[in-house]
């Protein structure tokens, strides 16, 4: 026994809708009579014909369902055999395969030509009355689902490289490597109106100093068997704040940052951390005499610093003969 599509009348072997060629979901029984059981290439099936919308039903038995025409007419419709056989799988390239699988009725309206599934008037468009039946191609390339490629427009990669971006600066600014407008600000404060000298004390360079300090300390730790310490820039800001907010409490009644601050401003780059503030006179030696100088007074001022230490910021300031030293220490 055959089934047929309720709407377009396709055959199909078995009774598993939707309908391949339209995609209605329900089948109906079709009477085939055979007119040839040799081996012929066709078939012949009987139909009745709605006189009307041209309905096709596999019996007599009016009025249309689809429009309720009381006059149904007999006609035999010549079936490819092939269309009879062939399932969804068949590699069958014949023409009438190729025909069922990619034509369509469609019912056009004569006035605003808009295209309906099913002969029910009105237009939906425009309530004119008279629609007229028409065979549509649908090719290969309507039916073909589209891959990933072809949905990635370039509005969309627009809109995914402005995501990215957006989501780096959310980054940035939650960890503090970016100032944005509602991230707490993490970088390390200025002090202003500070006494003093940050650059050079007379004809003697702080920063060379500094560095013959870093030298000289690491020389020792090298014969007593430690690593040289690693200098860090944000250790070296964070020495540099504390030392000039305690030459303005030594000088100008101000204040040193507490511990929670000190804190916040390390961050977890430096924990645990320990500070270590003195002063001394300044030398006259050049920066050596100044590093070796600093290396006895500050630098050997707490062995177990030293020996568990890794990393180091170091800050000199010169003020009336003196030089306040500050650094922060990281093991």
């Amino acid at each position: 026994m055959e089934w047929r599509c309720e709407w377009c009348g396709k055959p199909h072997e078995e009774d598993d809708p939707p309908c391949d060629n339209c995609g209605h979901g329900s089948f109906e029984r079709a009477v085939v009579r055979r007119t040839d059981l040799g081996g012929g290439d066709s078939d012949t099936m009987t139909v009745w014909v709605c006189t009307a919308c041209g309905r096709e039903h596999p019996k007599h038995s009016p009025p249309c369902s689809r429009c309720n025409n009381g006059t149904l007419e007999r006609q035999e419709k010549r079936v490819d055999e092939s269309n009879l056989t062939d399932g969804p799988n068949s590699t069958d390239t014949g023409s009438g395969a190729d025909i069922s699988a990619e034509e369509t009725t469609v019912w056009v309206c004569t006035a605003c030509g808009r295209e309906h599934p099913k002969h029910a008037p009105p237009c939906s468009r425009c309530g004119n009355a008279d629609l007229e039946r028409e065979t549509r191609t649908v090719s290969d390339e309507e039916t073909t689902v589209p891959g990933y490629r072809d949905l990635v427009t370039p509005r969309y990669l627009v809109v995914l490289v402005a995501t990215l971006a957006l989501a780096a600066l959310f980054t940035l600014g939650a960890t503090g490597t970016v100032d944005l407008p509602g991230f707490p600000d993490n970088s390390v404060p200025s002090v202003d109106n500070v006494p003093g000298n940050e650059t050079a004390a007379g004809d003697l360079s702080l920063s060379e100093a500094e560095t013959a300090y870093l030298g000289a300390l690491g020389d020792r730790r090298a014969g007593a068997g430690l690593s040289r310490l690693d200098r860090g820039d944000r250790l070296d800001e964070v020495a540099g704040y504390y030392n000039q907010r305690r030459v303005k409490q030594v000088f100008d009644r101000g204040s040193v940052p507490d511990d929670d601050e000190l804190r916040g401003l390390l961050g977890g780059d430096c924990s645990p951390a320990r500070l270590v503030s003195n002063s001394i006179p300044v030398g006259t030696d050049g920066p050596d005499g100044v590093g070796e100088q600093l290396t006895d007074s500050v630098g050997s001022d707490s062995p177990p610093m030293l020996a568990s230490a890794d990393r180091i910021g170091v800050d000199l300031h010169s003020i009336n003969g003196t030089l306040f030293v500050t650094q922060v220490v990281c093991s």
